[in-house]
This record gives C-alpha cells, sequence and structure tokens, in this order.
C-alpha cells in the first residue's frame, strides 16, 4: 500500500487543519518518495519478532502458498504453489504477511522442482499460508576490483536479509590484474567450464555499517571476492520512530497543494493573454527539499 507519513494524530502538531483527508497524506506521502527516488517508501514493518520485516509501500510481486506446513528450523524444504519457476537462489519471501503474530521474511538457499528450501524459519506455518514475493528491496552492485567493500542505495539499513555473489571477467585493460589471474581456485577452475552463476552466501558473515550503508561481502568459495552482487534487505524507519523532519516535509506539501487553487506558489499574474508564473514548477519548496536532503537515496555510490 502507499506511504502514509502522518496520522490523524500529527495534524494539530504540524500545523494542517483538523480537516485534512487521508488522500491528501497518501498523495504528499507519494511525492515524496518520489522526490528521494525510494519508491519502497521510508517506514518498515515488523515481522513476528518485532525485528525489521519488510517495507510498508511495497506490494507483492508475486505470491504463492505452502503446499505443506512447516516447523521452525534451518533449511526447511516446502512446495510452493504458483510459479515456482521465476523464484532465484537468494530471493526474499515473507510468509504468512497477514498475521502479525507469525509473520516473517525468509531466504531460498535452494530449488528443485515445486520445493524450495528456506534458510531460516523462526514460527510454525500451516499448509495454504502465503508466501509473498517482492516486499523487500533488492539491489544489484558490481563490487570494485579485488575489493570486498560496497555501499547500498537506502540507508538506515535496518536489515540484511540475503544475498547472492557471482564471478566474471574483467574488462579489457583491467583483466591482467583481475580475481581470474591470480593464484586461487578460481584462477584454476575458470579454464574448465567457467566460473559458477549466481551463488547463494549467509548474511551472518556479511558486515554493515547501518548508518551509511557500507557493506563488507566475504569471498566465495573460489577463495575470490565476488565481481556482482545481489542483496536483500530492509531500510528505514518503524512507523512510530519516523523522523520530524519527514513528517514536517509531508505537511509542507498538504499546505502547499491545498493553496495551489488560490495564489499559492504563484509569482506572477497577467490578464492580458493570460498567463500565470509560478514560483516554481514544485510543490515541494526548498525549505522542504533540505527537511528531506538526508533521506534521499544514494544511487551513485
Amino acid at each position: 500500500m502507499p506511504s502514509s507519513y502522518l496520522t490523524t494524530g500529527d495534524y494539530a502538531a504540524y500545523g494542517l487543519p483538523a480537516g485534512t483527508t487521508a488522500a491528501q497524506v497518501t498523495t504528499a506521502s507519494t511525492l515524496i518518495d518520489m522526490y528521494l527516488k525510494r519508491p519502497e517508501g521510508l517506514v518498515w514493518v515488523p515481522d513476528g519478532t518485532g525485528a525489521p520485516g519488510w517495507m510498508a509501500a511495497l506490494s507483492p510481486s508475486q505470491s504463492f502458498t505452502l503446499g505443506a506446513a512447516i516447523t521452525p528450523g534451518n533449511n526447511v524444504v516446502v512446495p510452493l504453489v504458483g510459479g515456482v519457476a521465476s523464484l532465484l537462489v537468494g530471493d526474499v519471501i515473507v510468509l504468512d504477511r497477514a498475521n502479525s503474530e507469525v509473520g516473517e521474511p525468509v531466504a531460498i538457499v535452494s530449488i528443485a522442482g515445486q520445493n524450495v528450501t528456506l534458510q531460516s524459519v523462526v514460527f510454525a506455518h500451516a499448509q495454504g499460508a502465503t508466501a509473498d514475493k517482492g516486499l523487500t528491496i533488492k539491489q544489484h552492485k558490481f563490487m570494485p576490483d579485488g575489493r570486498p567493500v560496497t555501499n547500498l542505495a537506502f540507508t538506515p539499513v535496518a536489515r540484511l536479509l540475503a544475498g547472492q555473489g557471482r564471478y566474471g571477467y574483467g574488462r579489457r585493460g583491467a583483466s591482467s590484474r583481475y580475481q581470474v589471474d591470480e593464484f586461487n581456485l578460481l584462477a584454476s577452475l575458470s579454464h574448465f567450464g567457467g566460473p559458477p552463476v549466481w551463488e547463494f552466501f549467509p548474511i551472518i558473515n556479511t558486515g554493515v555499517d547501518f548508518e551509511t550503508g557500507m557493506v563488507w561481502v566475504p569471498a566465495g568459495v573460489m577463495l575470490a571476492y565476488y565481481s556482482e552482487i545481489n542483496l536483500w534487505y530492509v531500510a528505514g524507519y518503524p512507523a512510530s520512530g519516523l523522523p520530524g523532519a519527514v513528517k514536517a516535509a509531508c505537511a509542507n506539501i498538504i499546505m502547499a497543494q491545498a493553496s495551489l487553487p488560490q495564489l499559492g506558489q504563484t509569482k506572477k499574474y497577467a490578464a492580458g493573454d493570460t498567463s500565470i508564473e509560478r514560483f516554481a514548477a514544485t510543490v515541494i519548496d526548498d525549505d522542504t527539499k533540505a527537511m528531506l536532503a538526508p533521506f534521499r537515496a544514494k544511487l551513485f555510490v
């Protein structure tokens, strides 16, 4: 469902009239997500343990049901009903999303036919329970040459859920110093069938600075650092911990939109040839942009 960064209890605190509607809040919140380049929004939903589980603003890209009941444990095998061919090793699915007491995100570590192996299941789930894909952030990153460190676009990182990596060859002049030419297992095996495809790696071995989004990724099975990775994670805040700057920005946008039909945001009216000149082609003014600046996606790091 779309983001909604204000509740009725916030209206008075941020200078909004009591008659403000939920639709106005949703519209302003959606504009904030667009400006921040964060379609996933800023708010996450807790799982059954209270830990960050999935992003509130996302809707499932695909839904499955469990073909059998499962109990808590590691490497739990269960058949999924509904187009398993679209799943990949490393994908994160959310079990029992509608049940706040047992809902949880789980990573897929292997797929065999209709059966998937789930890395770690905390709660018991009945046959027919929902399993939704596409509710967490997935980011693809090319790793620096010979280095295991990269940065994620969305911060603060609330929880890393799963990761996969693969090896590739360097480009042109870099090939002579790329990891395929070093003295490791990858250098030996890449000559016999090529490097491996995407492989799952455990998040427990992955380091992350939650505030800056810097991630340290361990070497893979070939004892070399990955060329590229995919990470599934949750970033942002709980609904109860949303920063005041975001709430104030949302209120500013609502007030700016409400004033547009009158004289708001208008620099000049001309009766002859009837023209209207606005101060800016947006309802997000400079002060509001400054409030939102710390939360923008870091897409070029």
